[in-house]
């Protein structure tokens, strides 16, 4: 049984693909199986995730119909052996160093515990140059970690799911998958649920995950962004009723969301260096 199981769906990204794979390759931590799933991709990815699991047992190649990422990640955990998942969409990548910190930080830990470090938002092309003004600090500044996420989500915090090594065990206990009825937010919402259990939490300060900030994706649909962030809060809602405090932010956060959400994300889009005007708006509110 491996000790780390690294998820990679992958729709048409097979350009970025040998980056991502490469990343997992490089690991100074090399006890992990790879699962990559194929969301009904129509270029070549099929043939660079084969070509991967020809030459090494630990990759696994799955094909499925198109269904969208949180489909994907579910198949990658229902398939996973590890005793650590570690997330990693297939344009993104990951220090060589990752496994090897996170694993030792969770050592004799919790079954519950999560580690999670810091990022780097690159372009597009090119990942050691930094995208202007899309870096949002992924670091709690308290223990009271649920109420963080409502609070400050996508206003001053984001944490990409490659931030993240996790004990299995919180998946495969409670039963926790991406909410496959979603358009986006899914990421934030599956976080909702993990900390609402109150795992055991430790961060990393260093830079060993890489973001690429690619300008064709669903973060920079101002509308779709907007409707699913509501969509993903109204589902929250119901989920935290026992939790006041919980149900006390969120209906703020909707409130803000929803009567100055399509503002916020164009700000979001043109970078965050005019955050300070995101707050004087919802000042107003």
């Amino acid at each position: 049984m491996p000790e780390i199981s690294v998820i990679v769906p992958c729709f048409n990204q097979a350009e970025y693909l040998k980056d991502s794979i490469g990343s997992i390759l490089a690991q100074t931590f090399e006890d992990w199986e790879c699962i990559i799933v194929n969301d009904g991709s129509t270029d070549n990815t099929e043939e660079i995730a084969l070509a991967y699991c020809s030459v090494d047992n630990r990759f696994l190649y799955i094909k499925k119909e198109n269904g969208g990422p949180s489909s994907s990640k579910n198949i990658g955990i229902r398939q996973s052996k590890g005793n650590f998942i570690q997330f990693l969409d297939a344009d993104d990548v990951i220090d060589k160093n990752k496994f090897e910190i996170q694993i030792a930080q969770l050592k004799n830990t919790s079954p519950y515990a999560l580690s999670y470090c810091d990022y780097f938002a690159s372009i597009d092309s090119d990942l050691s140059i930094p995208y202007p003004k899309r870096y949002m600090n992924p670091r709690f500044k308290s223990e009271n970690y649920l109420l963080e996420l409502i609070r400050n989500w996508e206003f001053s915090m984001s944490i990409p799911c490659h931030c993240y090594l996790f004990k299995s065990e919180i998946f495969k206990e409670k039963n926790i998958f991406f909410d496959e009825k979603l358009m986006n937010h899914e990421d934030w919402d599956c976080w909702m649920s993990i900390f609402s259990h109150n795992p055991e939490v430790y961060f990393i300060d260093q830079i060993l995950a890489t973001y690429r900030i690619q300008e064709n994706s669903v973060c920079f649909n101002i509308d779709l962004m907007y409707n699913g962030f509501l969509k993903a809060l109204s589902k929250q809602k119901e989920m935290q009723k026992k939790n006041s405090m919980a149900l006390h932010l969120l209906s703020i956060k909707y409130f803000q969301v929803k009567y100055g959400g399509k503002y916020i994300y164009k700000v979001l889009v043109k970078g965050l260096s005019i955050y300070t005007k995101i707050l004087l708006l919802l000042k107003q509110i």
